[in-house]
């Protein structure tokens, strides 16, 4: 802990002594009481703090004549209490970032499942992911090339390093160039790819081209190929396929060796509904064709009475609620010609900017049903209460699970703390479990 405290020290007062820093600190403390049961003043609970702090520096000059601001540097970093497997609280690193821009380079380091943007050549064959490690670092530096090109070095340890070089040279070509070298095996890999995208105009419709090619130096030769094609045939059809191929001996990112995946999509959206249909078949291995070869097949439609949240949000957890019109969504999915699931979602306002309901339901081959109902309730500014109700059921095993769950969140007095109360229980003949939870949440 005082090594954390010294480091953050450290920082805090690196950064509050730079030329125009604009530093800033906030973080997050939590009390929780909590008991695995409903009997209360009977049954043991426990006490347990929670914090979280955090430190953003970010360092800005403005050009003269421009007039325009440009980030020197940016820190995002913090630290939080964490709890060990004998229940001791220490204090830890969180997640951390830090950009620095440069004239001639850009460089970020950051870990501990911080994101800082994934870079990667066409069909991912050589990428080089967003997030770090849960516990771990990455760094990645790019330097720029005139206006030529730019060559982006990423470091994932122990023993993976990932170079791009981005070609602008070439007008209307989207051209990158990958190599990957990972040495921490009992053999060492090198694979380089290069990918290129282009917009081709064929009259009123524009299409999208990618190609990609990589291979994998070594004694036995691998290869991946990949090819699409996109385009909006309307401002309501969209259409896609693609086809990728990796032989055995490839070891690269993206594609999969030894498979050849052939894919299709198409949707059509309006106002008021969204269709879409997807299709894809794979061939893999080297046994007779009929033994290695599948297919998936899904279909979806989408209806909202309003358009004030998109298509792709109107069930998201974050979204839903910000529904003002009723919102249906169902699908179905088949893998080799055969059912695999179906869904149902239902999300609509029921009381005026006071009560929202969302429904799910879903079956699947192994005919396991799951239904669920959860409502926001705000009956006034300060407070939202979140019942929800789940049940499972599998067909076959006539096995059944039920799952009440009751949270409430109180704002206190005219800020943002929040009291939370979560009450849950679990029906189960295998698992039967309760749950009473309260807390406090001070952000500062």
């Amino acid at each position: 802990m005082k090594r954390v405290l010294a480091l953050t020290l450290v920082l805090v007062l690196a950064i509050a002594s730079s030329a125009m820093a604009d530093v800033s600190f906030s973080g997050k403390f939590t009390a929780t009481a909590q008991m695995d049961s409903f009997k209360v003043f009977v049954e043991q609970f426990t006490l347990t703090p929670g914090l979280t702090f955090s430190i953003k520096g970010t360092n800005k000059d403005a050009y003269e004549v421009e007039e325009e601001e440009v980030v020197n540097w940016e820190l995002d970093a913090g630290i939080k209490l964490a709890t060990d497997a004998d229940k001791n609280t220490n204090f830890a690193f969180g997640s951390y970032k830090l950009y620095l821009n440069d004239d001639y380079f850009q460089a970020w380091a950051w870990g501990n499942g911080a994101k800082a943007g994934a870079v990667s050549t066409k069909f991912g064959m050589i990428s080089a992911a967003d997030a770090a490690p849960a516990a771990g670092m990455r760094a990645r530096l790019a330097v720029p090339v005139m206006d030529v090109a730019k060559i982006t070095v990423d470091l994932t340890p122990p023993a993976e390093v990932r170079a791009f070089v981005d070609v602008y040279a070439v007008e209307n070509f989207d051209i990158r160039v990958g190599y990957l070298r990972d040495w921490k095996g009992a053999e060492d890999v090198n694979v380089v790819a290069a990918g290129v995208g282009t917009t081709l105009a064929a009259g009123d419709i524009d299409v999208d081209l990618a190609a990609g090619f990589g291979a994998t130096i070594a004694e036995d030769f691998g290869y991946a190929v990949g090819f699409s094609a996109d385009s909006d045939l309307t401002e309501q059809l969209n259409v896609g396929a693609s086809v990728k191929h990796a032989n055995k001996d490839w070891k690269g990112d993206g594609v999969k060796a030894y498979k050849t995946v052939i894919a299709a999509e198409a949707t059509y959206s309006e106002f008021a509904f969204q269709v879409g249909a997807d299709a894809s078949f794979t061939i893999e291995g080297d046994d007779t064709l009929e033994d290695r070869t599948s297919n998936a097949f899904g279909v979806f439609a989408n209806y909202r009475m309003t358009d004030t949240v998109a298509y792709d949000k109107l069930f998201h957890s974050d979204h839903w609620f910000t529904n003002d019109g009723l919102a249906v969504g169902a699908g179905a999915n088949f893998e080799n010609v055969k059912f695999a699931d179906a869904y149902l979602n239902v999300a609509s306002p029921v009381v005026e900017d006071m009560v929202w309901v969302l429904a799910k339901a879903s079956f699947d081959a192994e005919k396991d049903v799951v239904a669920s109902v959860l409502a926001r309730i705000v009956p006034f500014n300060k407070l939202t209460v979140l019942p929800f109700a789940q049940y499972e059921y599998n067909l076959d095993t006539e096995v059944s699970k039920a799952t009440v769950n009751l949270k409430a969140n109180y704002l206190i007095g005219s800020s943002s703390t929040a009291l939370k109360f979560e009450a849950e229980k679990v029906f189960s003949e295998t698992a039967p479990s309760s749950l009473l939870k309260l807390s406090i949440e001070v952000p500062f």
